[in-house]
């Protein structure tokens, strides 16, 4: 099973439409999530059906900000049990024990009130799982002040707080391969580096 996860900032734009479609073309992944889509469920269809996937859910985006959107080929069996502003939790149905049963897709919210009940419903989910679990994600949060340079040090109550998430649901964060950090804020003057989730 390929899982595609991307964070897209909007999928409003040609580039970013082509982009996605030569990520599909390169990968084939049998699942795409994608966070912040900022466009309504009517718009996406049209460019899930470009790329060849014939099942979805979505999540509306609340004026500009947010939208989720979860695409799956037939052949994927993923059945979704739940979905809500940042959180979509599906069950997959497969007769390999080297795919996950269970799938949570994650966006965890920019601001830090909205973060704390997304963690709670996170944890909530997973106690009720028996089977393997895999949880997607772009939490927008750091497990340790190594995964940021320069600006203000994160809070130790914020890193304790993830730290805290991720212990309760008993799973770990799986190794990448690129740049260390995952996001930049950009701006000339003083840059902000952070490898978020």
């Amino acid at each position: 099973m390929k899982l595609l996860s991307w964070n897209c900032q909007g999928l409003g734009r040609t580039l970013t439409v082509r982009n996605l479609k030569d990520l599909v073309r390169k990968n084939n992944p049998s699942i795409i999530f994608l966070m912040e889509t900022k466009i309504s469920s009517v718009r996406i269809t049209r460019i899930r059906r470009n790329c060849g996937y014939n099942q979805d859910v979505y999540v509306e985006p609340i004026g500009l900000a947010g939208g989720l959107a979860l695409w799956w080929a037939a052949n994927s069996s993923l059945t979704v049990l739940f979905k809500s502003k940042n959180v979509i939790h599906a069950v997959r149905e497969s007769a390999s024990l080297k795919t996950p049963k269970f799938i949570t897709f994650v966006y965890g919210p920019p601001k830090e009130g909205e973060r704390r009940t997304t963690w709670n419903l996170v944890r909530s989910l997973s106690t009720n799982l028996v089977g393997s679990w895999l949880l997607v994600d772009d939490f927008n949060d750091l497990m340790s002040q190594a995964e940021k340079e320069g600006g203000n040090p994160r809070s130790m109550r914020k890193i304790l707080n993830f730290q805290s998430l991720l212990s309760d649901c008993n799973v770990m964060d799986l190794e990448f391969k690129g740049s260390q950090f995952t996001w930049c804020n950009k701006r000339p003057g003083v840059v902000v580096r952070e490898r978020l989730d």
